[in-house]
């Protein structure tokens, strides 16, 4: 199923391209591709396409949306897809514009890089804003609108291989430094679990946007920060009332809680007994192992 609705400016550029025999023994061929300058109402909704797709905006904002996650993508961010999995895409409400380049590609090397553009199935939004990228995508399109002949495809296959390794240099590049600034802000999250954190924070510490922290802070920590604030607030409450003669209450708030009836809400939640079931196991446990 495939529903769509152009709303695009004059300007705008859609090139088809069928390829021969030659093309489909090419580790990378394109099939179509454009630049939109896609209005408020631009939306595309389709089940299958047996290709890859590659966006890059260069303005305004679009939301591309799979596997149950939609992600936006801001001037100088690029994203590839895998168009075989249900997908939609649209200009993002708030901009209402979406300028960008847009390409359908397959092939054997394009297969064999999906693993890397795309671990464990979730799209990697990249930032990848230069004038090199761009060019590529110029002359992609240049190279469509020619002749179809064997250097055209060889050279269309050339490009599409340096714009996928530009995004794996980049994905690659950011990996290291974008996980350290997670790692700082979790750091910042053990060692002032007490307190309220408030998520602007974080934010702060990692100088990112909401949407891209929450996404790389999943990504390497498997949760959300305020799970991970929770978690580490539980556990350290468990710690007393194994350990200490504290009382719920003290706990309670020792541990960052507003009050009891917030922490043994939570607790029980989590670890499935109250505050002081738990303790009462802890001890029996203890004494047993004596």
């Amino acid at each position: 199923m495939l529903t769509y609705e152009l709303d695009i400016e004059r300007g705008s550029l859609w090139l088809r391209t069928t390829p021969n025999e030659f093309a489909l023994k090419q580790p990378y061929f394109c099939t179509e591709a454009g630049i939109f300058y896609a209005r408020q109402n631009f939306n595309t909704i389709r089940d299958y396409k047996d290709s890859y797709l590659l966006f890059y905006t260069i303005d305004g904002c679009g939301l591309i949306s799979q596997n149950d996650l939609t992600q936006e993508l801001r001037p100088g961010e690029i994203l590839f897809i895998n168009c075989r999995t249900p997908q939609s895409y649209s200009t993002a409400p708030q901009t209402g514009r979406w300028t960008h380049y847009w390409a359908h590609i397959d092939g054997s090397g394009v297969m064999a890089l999906e693993s890397l553009l795309i671990p464990d199935g979730r799209n990697t939004v990249l930032h990848a804003k230069n004038t090199i990228l761009q060019n590529r995508f110029d002359t992609l399109l240049t190279n469509l609108e020619g002749p179809s002949s064997a250097e055209a495809t060889l050279r269309q296959s050339v490009l599409i291989h340096r714009i996928l390794t530009d995004m794996i240099l980049e994905k690659t590049a950011g990996q290291s430094g974008n996980q350290q600034l997670i790692m700082k802000t979790a750091e910042y999250i053990r060692e002032n679990y007490t307190r309220h954190i408030d998520l602007s924070e974080l934010l702060e510490i990692a100088a990112m946007s909401k949407a891209y922290y929450m996404r790389l802070f999943r990504m390497y920590l498997g949760t959300t920060p305020y799970n991970y604030i929770l978690n580490m607030r539980i556990t350290k409450a468990k710690e007393y009332l194994e350990v200490t003669d504290k009382t719920v209450h003290e706990i309670a708030l020792g541990t960052g809680f507003s009050d009891d009836s917030s922490f043994s809400t939570r607790f029980t939640s989590i670890v499935g007994t109250s505050p002081l079931k738990y303790r009462k196991s802890a001890i029996t446990r203890n004494q047993s192992s004596v």
